[in-house]
Parts: C-alpha cells; structure tokens; sequence
C-alpha cells in the first residue's frame, strides 16, 4: 500500500481591504475554499511542494537535519541487547543441560529412609492381616524380623540381590517364567534391602507414551518439556514422537553412567516386558533398548535386568544378545508352599490339601493365605480356572456352517488335544513313580512334539499368550500352573469328553468336504 501524503494547496489571494468592497463582495471571500488534493507518494501528477507544505517529502528541512551519531548510539544499543538476551539464553541452555543430568543421577541416589521402609513393611504385613497391634508402634528392625519370618526366603533370591547391588558387570539379565512366580516380588525385595539406592524401577505398557512417561518419571527426565528456551530451539522436542523421546533419555541416563565415577553400575529394572506389543514398533523398542544394554554391559557402568511371562521377547532377543544371561524362576516345590502358608497361617489346616489345589504359585499362595478359609478359596480359584478354560476353549459338537466359527472350533479342538496329552503324562507319571511321585511336579513336552500334537505350530504362541501353557528358555512346553493343570484334569477326565472331542473333530472335517 503506498503511502499517501497531503498535500495542501491553498491558492493564494490579494490582499484585498474591506473598505471600499460591497456586502455581496465580503461574502464572496468568506464562502471562498481552499484546493485540497490527495496524491499517492509516487504518483507523477503530484505538483512539487512549495515553502507552504505541512509534510515536506524531499530531504529538506528538519528530516534532513538528523545526527549520525544518535544513529550509531541506537545500533550499538540494539546490539548489544541482542547480544544479552543472545548470552543469556546460551547460558541458559548450558545450565538446563547440567540440571537435566544432574537430576538423572538424583533419581538413583535416591533412597528410602526409616520412615519409607516402615511404611512399606505394614502395608506388606498388612496385606495378609498380620499387622497386629503391638507391631504398629514397632521399630524398623522388628518389622523386617517380622516380614522375613512370613516370606521364607527363596534359592533364587541371593542371585537377585547379587544383581540388584550391582556386584556383576559385563552382564545384563532376562528373567523368564510363569505369571505370579515371584520375579518382580525378588526384585522388589533386593531393592528393599539397599534401600533403593543405585537402582531404578518400572514396568513396561503397550502403549509406548505411556511407557515414554513412566521412564521419565523412574530417570526424573522431563523430556525438555519444561524448558523455558523456545527461541533457541529449532525443532519441536516432541516431533519425533515416543520411540526419539525414549532414545534421548537413554542417551542422557549413558552420559551420567559415564561421568558417575562409581564403583559399581547403576541399576535398570524393566518388568513385563511381554507387555509391548509382538508388532514393529514393540519388537523395534525391545531392539533400541538392548542395544543400549549391550553397550552399557561392554563398560560395566549399567546393568539392565527385564522380566517376562511369555517367551517371544527371549525369542527376539537371543538373536541379538551377545551378554545377556537368562534364568527361569519356577513355583515353590511342595515343602516351601507348606512352609510359606505355615508362617503365615500358624494355626490353618488343611494346608496339604491347600498345596494340592494350587500348587506353589507364589501368587496364588498369597490369595488363600488372606481367606478366612484357605481352603475354600483354593477351591474358588479352581472354580474361576475351570470356568474360564471351558469359556475360552469352548467345544461346539454341532458348530454352525460359518467361517469364524469353524476356525474357533478348530483352535479349541487343537488345544484340547494337547491339554488331553498332559493329562495322560501325568498320571502315567503318578502310576509309574507311586508314592515318591510328587503331585506339584508338572509334565514337560518339548515344543516340536506339541507342534506335532497340534498339527499347528502358531497355536502354540497363542496358548502362552494366554496363560494356558509355559514355553520355557529351552523350549519345553507344561501347563501355566498346578491350577490350570487340575482344571484340565477336571475337564478332561469327565466322562463323555473323549466322544466329544470326537463329535467336534467329525464335524469340523465334514464342513471342510463341504466347502471342496
């Protein structure tokens, strides 16, 4: 838009004397105007400015008048202004940085006090209803004497703490085993016993801005979210979505491991990694975050230590671990169940029949151990299992002719021929051993064996998916637990079961010929 300037034309008159002018002549001058026109700054008709301009626009004047040196004095102001805000800010940005890796060292010097340890040992005791009133008042030590006497200490436990101190380098751990065996709970319990210091703790999420989330908060790593320096970043911190978030904070926690200085590494804890979707994006996080582990192990400054219920995280990766160390982690044996349900229920009976039922899941021993009656709850929980196998693995003799339901059909009929063929191994086993048998000890049927049972071998991810068999680390396959094994012996060996699984098999071929 050009500028527009006024220019004011006033034409000039005589000087004429009101004496000697009529009436009519006066009013005449009065009712006279002056020509005022508007032109555009660069328009050609603009008539050249007299003396009597108001905005004079050539250089004369008092426009031309100006001092160079108040020119000179506002650049040097304007410099060096931008040159404050320019130091500031660097200065700022070198500050931020120190703080952030200043705050990632923080999150593993942290350590529980008296007063965390107490808290955390009542709610332990209080869970199973053994917080009694002398022991609210209690001292530290009483309370661990305490908790130590109900939670009978486990063969692996000593390993754990081992890690946990951080007393091995050149190694970083994969703990494999079934679904409540206690893994998290020994890691936990070594944590307690150094009071948390050097290590840090979190459980892995399907959803990696979750996971993003709860690895800032374990390293106290912020993301640079809060960073006050906007002008002096170029890109976005979160454009690069979760998997670049994630990257950067391992990047930060490798640079304080570097400069630490201590004597033994820093500790990582990553649990349930079996969370993380078996899709791309989970199987590339497991990737990015081995990478790191194997690095780190090469330095011995940290040691990273994940656990699993299901074996295709150990599957994806063996194929890259050059230092990683595996061990399984099983049920209790059937003197440690008794001894564990003893401490804490003195008084209970029937705690072989307890041990029977559910076997020596750590986590299933807690649930009946709480219940008024042990026994009762055993039951229920069997109850529960049965039900959901019989939901979840449904037989339909006379299955509709639709698509979906024949291929449920055929998974069922698959599984429960597997299922069928523990069954007979353990009682072959309980027949063949007699009285030394022992009734917690589950049949093992090696992987390619369940294949050729199945006839399918992508069945078999599927059942350990859904907690209905154990794959372990040497590929040997056994029912989840004693309690999934005893609801499929209630099924299996009810009578009329083998002609039904029959009935399913008939009419599973029949509608196949049809559809030739």
């Amino acid at each position: 838009m050009q500028r527009l300037y006024l220019l004011t034309c006033v034409r000039k008159h005589t000087t004429i004397s009101a004496r000697g002018l009529t009436p009519s002549q006066i009013g005449r001058v009065r009712a006279s105007k002056p020509d005022v026109r508007l032109y555009s700054a660069h328009s050609r008709q603009a008539p050249q400015a007299d003396n009597n301009s108001f905005f004079p626009p050539s250089g004369s004047g008092t426009w031309s008048k100006v001092d160079p040196s108040l020119i000179v004095d506002i650049a040097l102001k304007t410099l060096i202004g931008l040159g404050v805000v320019f130091t500031g800010g660097s200065l700022y940005v070198f500050w931020y940085k120190r703080n952030v890796l200043s705050k990632i060292e923080a999150a593993f010097n942290e350590t529980w006090d008296d007063a965390a340890l107490v808290q955390l040992i009542k709610q332990e005791l209080s869970r199973f209803d053994l917080l009694t009133p002398d022991l609210e008042h209690a001292g530290l030590k009483r309370l661990a004497a305490k908790l130590f006497e109900v939670n009978p200490r486990r063969q692996e436990q000593d390993f754990i703490d081992y890690i946990v101190r951080g007393e091995t380098t050149g190694s970083y751990f994969l703990l494999i085993g079934p679904k409540g065996a206690g893994k998290s709970g020994m890691v936990f319990d070594a944590m307690l016993n150094i009071r948390n210091k050097g290590s840090v703790f979190l459980e892995a999420h399907p959803d990696l801005e979750v996971f993003r989330l709860r690895l800032g908060n374990a390293l106290n790593y912020e993301f640079s979210e809060d960073m006050q320096a906007g002008l002096f970043q170029r890109p976005d911190p979160r454009s690069g979505g979760p998997a670049m978030d994630i990257e950067r904070a391992l990047d930060k926690l490798h640079e304080v491991a570097m400069g630490s200085g201590r004597r033994r590494p820093l500790v990582l804890v990553i649990t349930k990694i079996q969370n993380f979707h078996n899709d791309d994006q989970g199987r590339n996080l497991l990737l990015q975050i081995q990478q790191y582990a194997e690095r780190w192990a090469i330095r011995g400054i940290v040691t990273v230590v994940f656990t699993t219920d299901d074996v295709w995280p150990y599957t994806l990766l063996r194929k890259a671990a050059t230092l990683m160390e595996v061990h399984s982690v099983q049920d209790l044996d059937w003197g440690m169940s008794k001894r564990t349900l003893l401490c804490r229920r003195p008084d209970a009976e029937n705690v072989d029949s307890v041990v029977h039922v559910v076997g020596g899941r750590q986590s299933y021993l807690n649930k009946v151990s709480r219940a008024e009656e042990m026994l009762q709850a055993a039951e229920d929980l069997l109850r529960l299992e049965k039900a959901w196998l019989e939901s979840c693995l449904g037989l339909i003799p006379d299955c509709d002719n639709d698509g979906e339901v024949v291929i449920q059909q055929k998974w069922s009929l698959h599984c429960w021929t597997l299922l069928r063929e523990f069954v007979r191994l353990y009682r072959a086993k309980q027949k063949e051993l007699g009285d030394s048998w022992d009734p917690l000890k589950l049949p093992v049927i090696p992987a390619w064996r369940c294949q050729q049972i199945m006839t399918r071998p992508d069945y078999l991810d599927e059942l350990d998916r859904l907690d209905v068999v154990y794959i372990d680390m040497n590929a040997n396959v056994q029912p989840d637990s004693m309690l999934v094994l005893r609801a499929v012996l209630d099924i299996v060996e009810k009578e009329g079961f083998d002609e039904l699984l029959e009935d399913v098999r008939c009419r599973v071929k029949e509608i196949e010929n049809l559809r030739r």
